[in-house]
Formats: structure tokens, C-alpha cells, sequence
């Protein structure tokens, strides 16, 4: 199966005087089903690239995640439920959030195109470390 599932969220640079709105596009893809790629974009430009684990973002958007470069936990701002991921690398890092129902549905069909203990029918890993080990 070959599938890609691409969504634009808005999201908050979070700890700024005043919220920063940004957009972050998702990018997903069947054959590389363990990954996640998020563009962030703000003033009509591209600001930055992170490629994390997908099941940061599915267990984040219930419970506190991640060690290192990237964490996710749910949050809130006032009554609005979020999630928030925590970005950290180069000596900067950054925190944003997104509307709590917008990565919920993203992570729906994010387990519908493969769903959870499935990606090894997608992503042949053992070739994959098979051909770095031949070069």
C-alpha cells in the first residue's frame, strides 16, 4: 500500500509575550512508516524541518512523551485542550501547540493508513540495514 497523508495544523510558538501563530505541515508516508516529518512555516516562509518518531506524536497526544531532542505531552491553554511539543537541538529550542482535537484526528489517520504493529509490513528493515552494511 502507498499512501501520504499531508495536513496543515495551526499551531502556537509557545512563552512568547504574545502567541506566535505558525502552521506546521505533517507529512506521513506509508513506506516509511515509522516517521514523521513537520515543516514549520510562518511569515510566508519556511522556518525549520524535524523528522521524529511517529509514536511520539500518537502516545504524546495522551500522556507525556519523548526524551531528547523532542518531547509531547497534552496540555491546556485556559479551557482549550492541546497538545504540546518541545522542540531541542544547536544550543535553541522552541515549544508549540496544537488544538488537541486537530492532532487527534491527524493520529486517526495516521493509524488507519498503518495501523499500530503494522509497519513491518510496509518498511523492510532488515534490507534496509542489510544494504548500509554491503556499502
Amino acid at each position: 500500500m502507498t499512501g501520504i497523508e499531508h495536513r496543515v495544523l495551526s499551531i502556537r510558538l509557545e512563552g512568547a509575550a504574545r502567541p506566535v501563530p505558525l502552521l506546521a505541515a505533517f507529512t506521513y508516508r506509508c513506506e516509511r512508516p515509522y516517521e514523521l516529518t513537520l515543516d514549520f512555516e510562518g511569515g510566508g516562509r519556511h522556518i525549520a524541518r524535524w523528522v521524529f518518531s511517529r509514536d511520539l506524536l500518537l502516545d504524546g497526544e495522551s500522556r507525556t512523551t519523548g526524551e531528547g531532542d523532542i518531547r509531547v505531552w497534552p496540555g491546556r491553554r485556559g479551557s482549550e485542550p492541546r497538545v504540546c511539543l518541545a522542540f531541542s537541538g544547536g544550543g535553541r529550542s522552541c515549544v508549540v501547540s496544537a488544538r488537541a482535537k486537530d492532532v487527534r484526528a491527524l493520529c486517526r489517520r495516521l493509524v488507519e493508513l498503518v495501523p499500530r504493529g503494522e509497519e513491518p509490513r510496509h518498511y523492510d528493515l532488515d534490507a534496509e540495514v542489510s544494504g548500509l552494511l554491503s556499502r
